[in-house]
Parts: structure tokens; C-alpha cells; sequence
């Protein structure tokens, strides 16, 4: 197996919440730091308007001064950026933005052979065509001699850069850049481009034109992907409104790229993070690695649609160039790592004379994947006498800090943890290595160099369904600081094992468990581990899920990230699945597949003994998918739901109509006796089945009813409150009373099934019933009902009926669900129905039981 470790998430999915989201999400939310009603909401809507004030950073005020004072004097304002894409759409989203706002704009982007940043023969060249205002994009903030000289010959300077601040700030006119301290705006990590943006958004909304940035969010987010920076707060605003923009681009080159990679249907594609990362984004690298990043630059602010066409072509061959220089560096990046057994270092370090500088950046990567552990890939320039280095770092080695201390040996370097960049003279490659390996040596141990998966949460295969798959879609985009979900299938066998591909080094699988398949499971380069599994009958599988669609019908794709050997125990996975059944939360979506065209009248759910039907009128219209029909099933043999089916819409396609529909708890309570008794049996048979009810509530119901008095009662949360309202509910409504609950509370879907509900008294009801509610109480003719869980006063004209019960002494009460596993004798809320009446009918003949206090509902 692979040095993997395995580590879960620690955030805990809120209990109670009335978002309409499965704990599940949830779950993957709380992983990420997103908690609370307002902080999901705002994650999840990601609207133009939580964009925080780009005034708030230091310097964007002053920027924007300077930036419509050149636009009164009709001075020649130059965008000065870097070769990679996030430099690339940096220039082009400011050049774009200003010549729309009537600028004599111009722009540079250095060859990869000048070095990053600025450099002062570049800035000697603007000054001599008239330039009088230097706007930095994606770089800058290191450049303290580079501004001076821009300054000596008389030229302002804005930099905008999100890179560290190491050395102070330089003397420019304006430095613009997140991870200011004096900043007031909060976010310090916005890409490059995103920078740029900020400030473009602080003139346009000076000048009263707002709306008319946001088309620019496209470019924005090409770069902001490609940069690696958290897909969070702004970046996250930025990126998923660009690639909805990304379907109708203002910008006829990017139309003409999209198009030329994803054919005429580029329009209505829904663009997704790895598009950007995997394919546009290499595209547009590919001409600063290779030869001219201004050629990309070309293509977002270029007009003419003939010469488009024709650079498109140009770059995406040279993206085709990039491949191959890049495949053939790695293979003798990886012949060095065999011959020298440098993979038994702590560190590796390869050089080589024919290494392409545009791709060792590239190539450190797929190493550092492989391998994993710093990597260091250099470049060695003889003529020049040094070698450029391009560095990957895992988790536990920050690679600038090591770089840091031993400054002394490069002519310059710059990143950040996981990635940097230096050039150092050839003389000082010996040292360097020797004092990066001890370094390594030091700081890390055996534990660092397993690769971490970091896991959201384990999955029943029976979870894997359009419903929360949909769900999930409304946290991306997905990318650095907001990655894809992993999830755990654990205890799976699987069928139809095989490699795919071309060189056949993927692995394709069908995972099985309980009936449900999830066909097609791939796991990419993983040629190595095929013996492994097949040593293995059972397997958990770490994975990513994605809803794609076949022939008209959506399917659920398992992407591999690792695999074990099965270690779960039936009877623990038993007590889980109860847990997670139980947790689902309704209504929930699914989609069933005709030819027929259907109305959506009168639809039903027909349970069989594997499959349930959707059924209009008494029509067959098409099966619920496996997981789904297993879900339902259980659910209806283990607690005893009943389920209802609403038409959600139709959707006609090219194979079938996609009928969506939505199936939600059925609470429905028919009765036709005519005597009180009997009405009341019926009742708690519907509520509670053969339990009764426990002592508090027999006080309460009995005192109501058949005393016919006003109740006040007090007891706990868990000693089944609303059960006596939905009692008191049911009986009314088929008495022809009416009824009204009072209460700022949340109550339970099945309550307000029942109830009308109010947050203050209202006139015209025969009885009133106050939940948790002893402010609101008013007398009125209505008979009426008081319950509360925390001690109040008496009330006059009412009688107090306080709770009073004990935990048997062999009730051991544990803290959480996960301490029942592994025992007998258990209860909770979650459990079957069989196995709570089991303990209640045992409750005092057990030895032991061991109970969340959910048991306390029984006594």
C-alpha cells in the first residue's frame, strides 16, 4: 500500500439547523470552517454584494487619486506583470478596464529569460516612450531598487502584489497589496489578478460606473485558479461568478479559445475549477514558459477574430510543445532518482543542462506526487553561470523558510511554503543541497513523509444519490482552501476490476455493498496498486463524487484517491447506517427516467421487495436508482416512515424526460371513530405505535381532556413535549376544533404538520397551546396548555403539573452516539423501532443498558 495517512476532519455538523442542508453538507461545511446559519448562507450564495470594501485596503484610495488625475492630464499609464497566467490576466484585466475608461493604456510582461518582476532596462524603455505611471500587477512588492530607479527617472509607480512583504515597503506611490497589516480589508489572500481587480473596482465605483467591472470576473478568475489561492471570500466571489461568465465572455479571444477546446458547445458548458486549472490555464502558461506571454495577453484584448483564430492555434500548439519538453524532463528528472537513490533522502534535487525553465515548475510537481517530499528541480545556464530553480514542498516543510536560512547562497528567490522559486550561481548547488537535505533532516521525521488525506467524512454507499450530489454542487467551486470533499466507502467489495487507458496505468472497478453498485470507480496512475487490491476481497475507498450525466440520465463517478483494506466491523456499520437513516433530512430530490409523457397528477411511491416504483395514478412511470429505493425501504422497515411524492418538473431530452420529483415524510392521520376512546388510540398508535406514553405525558393529556382544565407543565427537552401537542392536534382537527400552537421555537416537520403556528396570540381558536412561550400568554375563551422546560411561577387558573423521573440504575448514560458501538443493550432516538421497544419492554430486566439519554422519553 502507499505512505498514506488517513486523517478525518474535525468539524462537527450542527445538531439542529434550518437550512435545508443534509447533515452530511453540513459536515463538509463545519470541515471548512463555515459554521452558523448567516456564515452558510453567505458561503453558499456568494453574492457580488459580500464583496468587502476595496477601500478598506491601504494605498487604493490614494491609487485611484492618482489614476483619475491621470486621466485629466492624458498621461500614458503602463500595466508592468509577470509571465504566468496569473500575471497574464492581471495585465489584461487592468489594460481592458482602463482603455474602456478612455486610457492611453500600454503594457509589459517580461521574457521568462528576463527573470520575475520588474527590471530596470524594462523600466528605462517605458520612460523613453513617454510613459508616466507604472501600475505593477502580480509582482512588485520585492522591487525596492527597480522603484527607485523608476522614480529617478521620473515615472510613478502602483503596485498591486499579494506576494509576503519580507523586506518593507518600497518607495512607489501607492503599494497596494493584501497582506498589509494596516490594511482594514481582512482578506489577505487574493491572487494577483484579484488585487488588480480590487483596485479597478475602487475606480469604477469612484466614478459611478460599478456595474460595468464585473465583467471583467471572467479573467479574474482564469488567473485566480491557476495562482493556487484559497477559494474563499472574495477569491471565491470572483470565481464563481467568472465561470458562469465564462459562458457569454464580453472577450471575443477568450470565445475564440473556448471554442477552439471545447468545440461549438463551449456556450453552454458549465465550466467547473479543473477546466480552468487543467486546460485553460496550461494553455495560456504555455506562452510565457515557451516563449512570449504577451501572446496570451494578445488573445484576452485582441479584437480582430481572424488573427484570434490564428494565435489560439498558436498557443494551444505550444501548450502541445509544453507536453512533450515536459514528459521528457520528468523521465530523466525520474532516471536520476533511480541511479542516484536520491528517493532515499529526505530531499531531491535534480539539475540538468537541457531542462526547460518553463516546465521544471511543472515538473517538481509530478515528482513531488510521486515521491513525496521536497523537491528541488534546477535548470543550469553555464553561459550565465547559475541555475534556476523551481521548488515543491509538502505539507510539514515550509520550503521559503528553509530558503530563508541560507539566503547568502542564491542571487535571488521568493514563494511560499509549498512552492518557491530561486536562481543560484552553479558553485553554491553542492551547498545547497547538503544544507537543504540536513535541514530536512532536522525538522522533519518518518510521519512527514506520508502523504495526509484529509477526509470529510465516511459515506454509506446508499448516500451516493442525485439529492446529495446536488446539494454538494452548491459548495463549489471547489480548489485550494476549499477542495474537493473526500469521502470514506468503507467495508466495499467490487467487481469488474481492470486497467483503462492508453498505457493502461488507470484503474477501473464497480464498488458493491448492500445490493448498491457504484459503477465505473476510477483511480487514476495507479497501476501500482492493482495487486494490492486484488489481495484484498474488501476494501474502504477514499474518493471524490460527481454527478455526470449519460445518454439523458444523471450517473454518480467515484473518483479514487486511495485505498485500504477493509477493517469495518458489520455490527458497528449496522448501528451507523441506523444513525445515518435517521439523519437524513427530507424533502429530498430524485429523478426517474420515461419515455412516456407524464402529467405529474396524483404521483405515489410503491414499495417492492428491492425496488420502489414511482406510480401515476395507477402508471408506472419509471424506478427510483438503487440508492435511493434502499434508502426508502429501510427507512419504512426501521422506523416506520411513510413517504409522499410531488411532480418538482419535467424535463424533456433527447433520450427520455428527466422527471424530478420531490419525496418528503407523509404525516397523514385518518380516523373515523366516533368515540373519544377509541380516537385517542388510534392517535398514539399513529404517534408512538405500541409504546405509551410516559408519566409526564399522561398527566398533561389526561388533565387537558379529560378533566378539561387549563395545564401548565414543565419538564425537560426529551421528555416528548411535542408529542403532547401533536396528541392535542390531532384530536382537535378530527373533532372539529381548532388549535394554535405559540412559539419561537423550531419545532419538528411532523409537529407543524399538525398545527397552525403563531409567534403571538391570534383570536378565533377553540384551544392555544404556548411552547417555551410564558411571555406571550394572554386569557381568552380557548382552553389552553402551557409547556416549558425551564421553571416558571405558577399561573393562576391553571394546574402545574412538574416532571419527575429517575434513571434506572442499570441505565448508564453515555455522552455521544459513537460509545454504543461495540455494546449490548443499547437505545437511542436513532435506533430501529424493534430495538427501542426491545429495551423498553427489558427496561428493568437488563443488567445493563447503555442509552444516550434519548431513554428518558420512556420513563
Amino acid at each position: 500500500m502507499r505512505k498514506t495517512k488517513w486523517i478525518y476532519r474535525e468539524g462537527i455538523a450542527e445538531e439542529n439547523n434550518d437550512l435545508e442542508l443534509d447533515r452530511d453538507i453540513l459536515k463538509v461545511l463545519s470541515n471548512r470552517g463555515i459554521v452558523g446559519k448567516e456564515n452558510v448562507e453567505k458561503f453558499i450564495l456568494c453574492d457580488l454584494d459580500f464583496i468587502k470594501d476595496p477601500f478598506g485596503i491601504a494605498d487604493v484610495e490614494k491609487a485611484v487619486d492618482r489614476l483619475i488625475l491621470a486621466k485629466e492630464k492624458g498621461e500614458s499609464v503602463w500595466v508592468y506583470g509577470d509571465y504566468d497566467v496569473d500575471g497574464i490576466t492581471s495585465v489584461s484585466l487592468i489594460y481592458l478596464a482602463l482603455k474602456e475608461l478612455g486610457y492611453d493604456i500600454r503594457y509589459y510582461i517580461p521574457l521568462r529569460d528576463e527573470g520575475y518582476g520588474l527590471n530596470k532596462e524594462a523600466l528605462t524603455g517605458i520612460a523613453s516612450e513617454g510613459g508616466n505611471l507604472v501600475i505593477t500587477v502580480d509582482c512588485g512588492i520585492s522591487s525596492h531598487q527597480e522603484i527607485e530607479h523608476a522614480n529617478s527617472l521620473g515615472m510613478d509607480t502602483i503596485i498591486t502584489d499579494h506576494h509576503e512583504i519580507n523586506n518593507g515597503l518600497p518607495e512607489a506611490y501607492a503599494v497596494i497589496n493584501p497582506k498589509r497589516e494596516e490594511n482594514a480589508y481582512s482578506f489577505k489572500s487574493l491572487a494577483g489578478v484579484g488585487t488588480a481587480f480590487m483596485l479597478m473596482l475602487a475606480l469604477y465605483r469612484r466614478l459611478g460606473k460599478e456595474a460595468d467591472v464585473y465583467k471583467y470576473l471572467d479573467i479574474a478568475a482564469i488567473g485566480t485558479v491557476a495562482d493556487i489561492v484559497p477559494l474563499m471570500e472574495e477569491n471565491r466571489i470572483f470565481v464563481k461568478h467568472g465561470l458562469e461568465l465564462l459562458k457569454r465572455s464580453s472577450w471575443l479571444g477568450l470565445r475564440v479559445l473556448l471554442r477552439e477546446v471545447f468545440g461549438d458547445a463551449f456556450f453552454e458548458k458549465n465550466y467547473s475549477t479543473y477546466d480552468i486549472g487543467y486546460v485553460i490555464g496550461p494553455i495560456f502558461n504555455a506562452a510565457g514558459r515557451l516563449e512570449d506571454a504577451k501572446m496570451a495577453v494578445e488573445v484576452l484584448i485582441g479584437q480582430d477574430k481572424f488573427q484570434l483564430e490564428q494565435l489560439v492555434r498558436v498557443l494551444v500548439g505550444k501548450n502541445n510543445e509544453r507536453k512533450e519538453i515536459q514528459g521528457e524532463i520528468l523521465q530523466k528528472c525520474q532516471e536520476m532518482v533511480v541511479a542516484e537513490k536520491l528517493d532515499e533522502k529526505n530531499t531531491i534535487v535534480v539539475a540538468g543542462k537541457d531542462f526547460h525553465h518553463g516546465v521544471i515548475g511543472i515538473v517538481a510537481s509530478k515528482l513531488m506526487d510521486q515521491y513525496y517530499r521536497p523537491i528541488v528541480v534546477m535548470e543550469i545556464k553555464e553561459d550565465e553561470g547559475i541555475a534556476v530553480a523551481s521548488c515543491r514542498s509538502i505539507e510539514n516543510f515550509n520550503i521559503v523558510e528553509a530558503l530563508n536560512t541560507m539566503s547568502e547562497l542564491f542571487v535571488k528567490y521568493g514563494g511560499h511554503a509549498a512552492a518557491a522559486g530561486f536562481s543560484i550561481p552553479i558553485e553554491n548547488i553542492d551547498i545547497f543541497k547538503e544544507r537543504l537535505e540536513n535541514l530536512a533532516r532536522q525538522q522533519m521525521d518518518e510521519d512527514d513523509f506520508y502523504k495526509n488525506i484529509k477526509i470529510d467524512k465516511d459515506l454509506p454507499l446508499y448516500k451516493l444519490t442525485y439529492e446529495l450530489l446536488d446539494k454538494l454542487s452548491l459548495l463549489e467551486p471547489y480548489g485550494f482552501g476549499n477542495p474537493s470533499p473526500l469521502f470514506v466507502l468503507k467495508n466495499c467489495n467490487y467487481k469488474n476490476l481492470r486497467l483503462i487507458g492508453k498505457e493502461k496505468n488507470h484503474i477501473m472497478m464497480d464498488l458493491v455493498k448492500d445490493g448498491i453498485e457504484v459503477k465505473g470507480a476510477v483511480w487514476f496512475g495507479a497501476l501500482d496498486m492493482f495487486e494490492h487490491i486484488v489481495e484484498n476481497p474488501k476494501i474502504d475507498a477514499v474518493c471524490k463524487l460527481k454527478l455526470e450525466s449519460y445518454k439523458d440520465r444523471y450517473q454518480i463517478k467515484a473518483y479514487l484517491e486511495d485505498i485500504k483494506p477493509s477493517s469495518s466491523d458489520n455490527v458497528e456499520s449496522s448501528i451507523e447506517d441506523y444513525f445515518n437513516l435517521y439523519d437524513m433530512r427530507f424533502p429530498m430530490e430524485a429523478v426517474v427516467y420515461t419515455r412516456k409523457e407524464v402529467l405529474g397528477e396524483k404521483l405515489s411511491a410503491s414499495f417492492g421487495e428491492n425496488e420502489v416504483t414511482i406510480v401515476e395514478n395507477r402508471g408506472v412511470i419509471g424506478y427510483l436508482d438503487s440508492q435511493m429505493s434502499y434508502m426508502l425501504r429501510q427507512m419504512k422497515e426501521l422506523f416506520r416512515y411513510d413517504f409522499k411524492v410531488e411532480l418538482k418538473e419535467i424535463v424533456r431530452k433527447e433520450e427520455n424526460y428527466n422527471i424530478h420529483i420531490i419525496i418528503s415524510r407523509n404525516y397523514n392521520f385518518t380516523s373515523y371513530s366516533l368515540k373519544a376512546g377509541e380516537l385517542f388510540k388510534e392517535i398514539k398508535n399513529h404517534l408512538i405505535g405500541d409504546f405509551q406514553y410516559n408519566s409526564f405525558q399522561r398527566k398533561v393529556l389526561g388533565t387537558f381532556f379529560k378533566e378539561k382544565k387549563n395545564v401548565q407543565g414543565i419538564a425537560e427537552r426529551g421528555r416528548g413535549l411535542e408529542t403532547i401537542i401533536q396528541n392535542v392536534a390531532l384530536y382537535c382537527e378530527n373533532a372539529g376544533k381548532k388549535v394554535l400552537l405559540i412559539t419561537a421555537e423550531n419545532i419538528k416537520e411532523k409537529t407543524e404538520a399538525y398545527i397552525d403556528t403563531a409567534a403571538s396570540f391570534k383570536e378565533g381558536y377553540d384551544y392555544y397551546i404556548y411552547l417555551n412561550s410564558y411571555s406571550e400568554y394572554k386569557a381568552s375563551q380557548g382552553q389552553a396548555l402551557i409547556l416549558s422546560e425551564e421553571d416558571k411561577q405558577e399561573i393562576e387558573g391553571f394546574q402545574l403539573i412538574k416532571d419527575c423521573y429517575k434513571f434506572p440504575d442499570n441505565v448508564i448514560i453515555v455522552d455521544s452516539e459513537k460509545e454504543l458501538a461495540g455494546k449490548s443493550n443499547i437505545y437511542s432516538r436513532k435506533l430501529s423501532y424493534d430495538m427501542r421497544y426491545k429495551i423498553y419492554e427489558n427496561i428493568d430486566k437488563y443488567k445493563e443498558i447503555y442509552s444516550t439519554d434519548d431513554i428518558k422519553i420512556l420513563l
